[in-house]
C-alpha cells in the first residue's frame, strides 16, 4: 500500500523566480523510513504534509497523493487525520503548562473521547519514554525531552505517516541521541517515517531509502549503502565513519560493498585481510 505519492510535483514560491521544486516523483509505502537529505527539504516537507497547497501561496503543478487521495481535494482537518508532523523547534508545538496537557491539546481540539485520550496520552508518552515526566512542567524538560514530548502529541492523534522537519537541528549531542532512539522505535511499530535531517550517519541506522535533493530535484533515491557509495568525495555529505573508513583503506569500486554498522566493518576487513 503507498503511504504517500508525488507525480512530477513542481513548487514555486509567489516572490522567487524559478521553482524550488522541479518534476519530483516519489512513492513512499506504508511502514517505510525515508531519509531526505539536500535543497528544497523543507519544501518537499510542507507538499507531503499538505500545507503546500493549502496554507503556503505559491504555484504547484503535478500532485500529491496521501494513501490514494489527492491533497488539494482533501481538507486540512482530513489531512492532518492521516498525516502528523514534528517541527524544528519543540517550543512552537507546546501550549500548555506540563506533559499531559501538551499530549491532549490537539486531541481536545478534534473532540476525542475523555477516556479514549486517557489511552492515547498512556500509549504516546511510552512510545517515547516520557511516562515518568507525565505531570512535569514544561519549562523544566531539557530540550530532547521537549522534542520527544511534541512527538507524543502527535502521536496521540494516530497518524498513519509521521513528517519530521529537521527534529534534532536546536538539540545538543545527548537530545539528538533521545530522538533517534525514538525514531528507530517508530519504524519498528510499523508507521510510515519521513525524516529531514543533515546528520547521515544516524540516518543511515533507521532508513530504508535515503533520497538527496539538488537543485530542486531528485539526484539519488536509493538504500543507505548505495547512497553513501554514491556520495564518497561529496564534502557535502558526511559518510559513517566505519564506511569513510573502509573506503580509504580499499577504495571505491563497483563490487563495494560498504559497512554500516562496526559490526559489519570488522568482518569485512576481515574476510579481505585473510586473502593477504
Amino acid at each position: 500500500m503507498e503511504a504517500i505519492r508525488l507525480e512530477n510535483l513542481i513548487f514555486k514560491y509567489n516572490r522567487k523566480a524559478e521553482p524550488v521544486l522541479k518534476g519530483i516523483n516519489i512513492t513512499v509505502k506504508q511502514g517505510e523510513c525515508i531519509a531526505i537529505l539536500g535543497d528544497s527539504k523543507t519544501t518537499l516537507c510542507m507538499a507531503m504534509c499538505g500545507v503546500i497547497p493549502h496554507l503556503i501561496p505559491g504555484h504547484m503543478d503535478g500532485k500529491v497523493y496521501i494513501e490514494g487521495r489527492d491533497s488539494a481535494t482533501m481538507g486540512v482537518k482530513d489531512i492532518a487525520a492521516k498525516v502528523g508532523v514534528v517541527l524544528q523547534d519543540p517550543e512552537n508545538q507546546s501550549f500548555n503548562l506540563n506533559v499531559e496537557a501538551d499530549v491532549v491539546f490537539a486531541m481536545e481540539n478534534i473532540g476525542v473521547p475523555p477516556e479514549e485520550m486517557e489511552n492515547r496520552v498512556q500509549e504516546a508518552l511510552e512510545i517515547v519514554r516520557m511516562t515518568p515526566f507525565r505531570y512535569t512542567a514544561s519549562h523544566q524538560l531539557s530540550g530532547g525531552q521537549k522534542q520527544r514530548v511534541a512527538i507524543a502529541s502527535v502521536l496521540a492523534m494516530k497518524p498513519q505517516i509521521l513528517i519530521l522537519d529537521e527534529p534534532t537541528r536546536e538539540l545538543d549531542p545527548m537530545g539528538r541521541e533521545e530522538i533517534f532512539e525514538v525514531l528507530g522505535r517508530l519504524k519498528k511499530s510499523g508507521i510510515t517515517v519521513i525524516i529531514v535531517e543533515n546528520d547521515p550517519p544516524r540516518l543511515a541506522k533507521i532508513a530504508d531509502r535515503m533520497l538527496l535533493i539538488r537543485n530542486g530535484q531528485i539526484k539519488y533515491d536509493v538504500a543507505p549503502r548505495q547512497f553513501f557509495k554514491y556520495l564518497y568525495g561529496d564534502d557535502r555529505i558526511k559518510l559513517p565513519q566505519v564506511a569513510q573508513a573502509y573506503l580509504d583503506i580499499f577504495g571505491l569500486s563497483e563490487q563495494t560493498n560498504l559497512p554500516m554498522s562496526v559490526k559489519e566493518g570488522v568482518e569485512m576487513y576481515g574476510k579481505i585481510l585473510s586473502h593477504y
